[in-house]
């Protein structure tokens, strides 16, 4: 029957759990013949019941203690929590210490992942997310290749586009209001996953010729301009001076697609329009069928981009879309750009918590050894080891609950604040810290935490006991030491992944841009379609805008453009050469910039050579003028000059010659990093655009002459609706949001580590000085000087955060790389992202150090020696 007996190790587990006496004896036997019938059957099973029953015992036993039947009642649980918030009550300092610095460092977790959360997992806009896919992301659908695409492919169940703009919004009062919104195929707002809540969705009849408009609008705007009105829906409003029907209040939160969106317009795609095959800012989305993949998807894009080659041979050379179409998920679309530094954030705050439960688990451990003599007593008055543990265990996680609470807290409104630092992203959002996964994070965090915190003072407790060095004054110092080592070199990991980025940054923030954007500030508009129709009716639009504003106190100039440098990037156009003519397949292509003459004031250009554009360059028909920046000119003129020559840039009027009048200096127009390329400039007045950008120089920007812009605008034609205001340093900024947000956050957490490690030497040391008074007196006494002491106590704070730099330095040499894709002319192994962190951390531990070991040298020998 010996091989019918319980695992011996977990035997030996339950015989340390259960009393001693009648009562244990008599659970190891009924343990013992549970096992034995069991284990007639399935000997595997009868070991995993014994193994699930001797960690159900081991757990009983470890929050109710030995003793008699009556202690393991819940009355030990309860005098465990009694006694734990009496002690917090008797030390409220140390108490108040350790649920902040904790609390923060779940605070911390809580609100980056609550960001991660609501950016990577939450916030898909789709209804089958993983089957929905972005089609060319990097590139916009004209009306006519979205139609033909939609009548061609094989691989979509269904299959649309969306493109973003801003409408004027006459709300209940009478007043116009600019929102932001989206012109959807209906076919599409359907495969979103929010959909409208009172009323219904758009239809396939809406986008249909000659359907009466109709609009979907959100809950917030129908709320903020309505009033919350049922009577909205069916009824119609004004959108940028037209009358629509509202057929449907969006649910809340509804944003997408777009992320800023407050109203859904049918797309409607009318083949006689003249711009219908050009090039237009639509966003493809497909939902793929049963059993398509990305492959299948593809193949038959590649499929389209053949057939417009060989429809449109003038525009569409063989090969043109080569290494440029692609298909992604669409959540990834969205996401891609802001994934990596997300995740790199989330585990920056990992590391934090790591520091936050050592340096906590390190009070508590000198807290543990100060109550030796109290322990000691216990233990030989009859206390388990289980029963003090259990108290221990119990403190612990009173302090913990408490933590999670501030950190609960602080994560609320830490997430949101996180979220708003990324600007320029409109993915980026926060999930509730209630919500199951961001509450089941903070739960994971706080249980980790407790174990990390809890079991370095326990864990000394049984080795002492092991031992018999329960009252060892020196007892857990190596086991301290050690701790505060590995909060140093996570704290030097951190701050040389800031320093990093603090490196970036500046080289980002030194990229020569062409243009000085001090004193500039920038106002986005979107005029209605009826406003723009016509070139003279753009030109008498565009001419009041600018005069009006121009005319402001504190106004020094004014411009207008189409594509506002660093935030978006001109659609490119082939160029034909008088002097040697060339196939459109053949041409070389360079962004068209449309602008008006105000536009190179604005941003202090001066021509090179020649002149810029003036009021007089306003062909109806086609460009009378164009400038050329100076890196299209060396490119096409290597070896002449660039003024004067005659090029064609229109593929539809490919002989309609047109002067090169000037060329100007690079301005960096597209990404912020990488090479300025080819750029050339011509009227606004002679392409009239819908999207348009005033570019305004002042003196001093302040808000109360940003409100009288808004104010002229709006009296000039208060359906022209006003997207957005921002200053064009902001407009620099965005371009580097990502590594500038990045930087500052990394940055928090590493000074916060710092700060953390900082706080562990100092108590390691101070320690050391209260055990070693005596000690420290004896020598005094014998002769040594004051200095002499202090000197010794700072340096072995400097060797313990040396030794931790030194590996934390290491670990980040191997990790840097992690950040290759945020870094900009900055090397992973550059020598001062890690000389200064090491530096500055060297110092704040020196200083940690120097404050306990300023307190040693002050003791009065002869008091210590009484009082010893």
């Amino acid at each position: 029957m010996s091989g019918l007996r319980p695992p011996r190790w977990l035997e030996r587990l339950v015989e340390l759990a259960v009393p001693k006496g009648l009562s244990g004896e008599g659970t190891l036997g009924d343990l013992a013949e549970g096992f034995e019938r069991r284990a007639r059957e399935s000997a595997g099973r009868a070991r995993v019941w014994y193994a699930g029953q001797t960690v159900s015992v081991v757990v009983y036993r470890m929050f109710t203690g030995s003793g008699t039947e009556s202690s393991r009642s819940s009355s030990s649980l309860l005098m465990d929590l009694r006694w734990s918030m009496r002690s917090i009550l008797r030390h409220p300092g140390f108490a108040l210490g350790v649920i902040t610095i904790l609390g923060l460092g779940l605070g911390a977790n809580a609100a980056v992942f609550s960001v991660v959360d609501g950016t990577l997992r939450n916030t898909s806009w789709w209804t089958e997310p993983d089957r929905t896919v972005s089609i060319w992301p990097e590139e916009g659908f004209s009306f006519g290749q979205l139609e033909l695409y939609q009548d061609e492919q094989a691989v979509y169940r269904s299959l649309g586009g969306y493109n973003e703009l801003a409408f004027a919004v006459r709300t209940s009062a009478g007043e116009s209001e600019s929102v932001n919104g989206v012109l959807i195929t209906p076919e599409l707002f359907r495969e979103l996953s929010v959909q409208p809540t009172l009323g219904r969705a758009l239809s396939d009849d809406d986008a249909m010729f000659g359907a009466e408009p109709v609009v979907v609008i959100a809950d917030a705007l129908w709320r903020r301009s309505f009033g919350a009105d049922p009577a909205v829906v069916g009824g119609r409003i004004e959108l940028s001076g037209a009358p629509v029907t509202v057929v449907g209040i969006q649910a809340p939160d509804a944003t997408a697609p777009g992320g800023r969106a407050e109203l859904w317009v049918p797309l409607v795609m009318d083949p006689r329009d003249d711009d219908f095959w050009k090039a237009q800012a639509n966003t493809l989305v497909g939902v793929l069928r049963d059993g398509a993949d990305l492959d299948d998807a593809f193949a038959d894009l590649t499929v389209l981009t053949d057939r417009l080659s060989a429809l449109f041979p003038m525009f569409y050379p063989e090969g043109w879309a080569s290494g440029r179409a692609n298909v992604i998920r669409a959540d990834e679309a969205q996401r891609r750009l802001i994934e990596t530094p997300l995740l790199l954030l989330l585990a920056g705050t990992v590391l934090l918590m790591l520091v936050t439960a050592l340096n906590v688990g390190n009070l508590l451990l000198g807290r543990a050894i100060s109550r030796r003599k109290e322990l000691a007593v216990r233990a030989s008055l009859g206390a388990g080891r289980g029963r003090i543990v259990g108290q221990l265990l119990v403190e612990g996680l009173v302090l913990t609950a408490l933590a999670l609470g501030v950190g609960l807290g602080t994560g609320a409104f830490g997430g949101r604040w996180v979220a708003k630092l990324f600007v320029e992203q409109a993915v980026v959002v926060s999930s509730s810290v209630l919500s199951p996964s961001v509450l089941a994070f903070a739960l994971c965090a706080s249980a980790l935490a407790w174990i990390v915190l809890n079991g370095v003072p326990v864990a000394h407790f049984l080795r002492s006991q092991r031992y018999g060095l329960t009252v060892s004054p020196d007892s857990g110092k190596q086991v301290q030491r050690t701790l505060v080592t590995v909060q140093a070199a996570l704290a030097t990991l951190l701050l040389v992944s800031a320093a990093l980025l603090v490196g970036t940054v500046d080289n980002l923030r030194r990229v020569p841009l062409g243009f000085e954007p001090n004193g500039l500030f920038t106002v986005e508009l979107s005029p209605p379609q009826d406003r723009i129709e016509s070139i003279p009716a753009a030109r008498d639009l565009y001419d009041r805008l600018a005069g009006r504003v121009g005319a402001i106190p504190g106004v020094e100039s004014v411009g207008l453009t189409g594509w506002l440098p660093l935030r978006e990037q001109a659609p490119s156009t082939p160029i034909n050469l008088r002097s040697a003519p060339v196939d459109p397949r053949e041409a070389v292509h360079a962004p068209m910039q449309m602008v008006d003459p105000g536009f190179f004031e604005s941003l202090g250009i001066e021509a090179s050579s020649g002149r810029l554009l003036g009021s007089a360059d306003r062909a109806l028909d086609a460009p009378s003028a164009v400038v050329v920046n100076e890196t299209l000119a060396s490119l096409l003129w290597p070896d002449g000059s660039a003024v004067g020559q005659l090029i064609a840039i229109d593929p539809h009027a490919w002989n309609s010659w047109a002067p090169v009048v000037g060329v100007i200096p690079d301005i960096r127009s597209g990404e912020i990093t990488g090479p300025i390329g080819p750029a050339l400039y011509v009227s606004l007045a002679e392409s009239p655009a819908r999207d348009v950008t005033l570019v305004v120089r002042t003196a001093t920007i302040s808000p109360s002459l940003i409100s009288m812009i808004r104010r002229t605008l709006k009296e000039v034609d208060p359906l022209v609706p006003i997207r957005g205001v921002a200053t064009m340093d902001d407009v620099v900024r965005a371009a580097y949001a990502t590594a500038w947000v990045m930087m500052g956050l990394l940055g928090v957490l590493a000074v916060l580590a710092t700060a953390l490690g900082s706080i562990g030497i100092y108590a390691v040391l101070a320690h050391h000085v209260a055990l070693n008074k005596r000690e420290i007196g004896v020598r005094m006494a014998l002769g040594a000087q004051p200095g002499t002491v202090v000197t010794g106590v700072v340096r072995s704070g400097l060797v313990l955060a040396g030794i931790g730099i030194v590996i934390g330095s290491g670990v980040a040499a191997v990790s840097s790389r992690f950040l290759e894709s945020l870094l900009f002319e900055v090397s992973t192994l550059a020598p001062m992202a890690f000389i200064a962190p090491a530096a500055a951390l060297a110092a704040a531990s020196a200083l940690a150090a120097w404050v306990p070991a300023a307190r040693a040298g002050r003791l009065p020998p002869a008091e210590v020696l009484k009082s010893e």
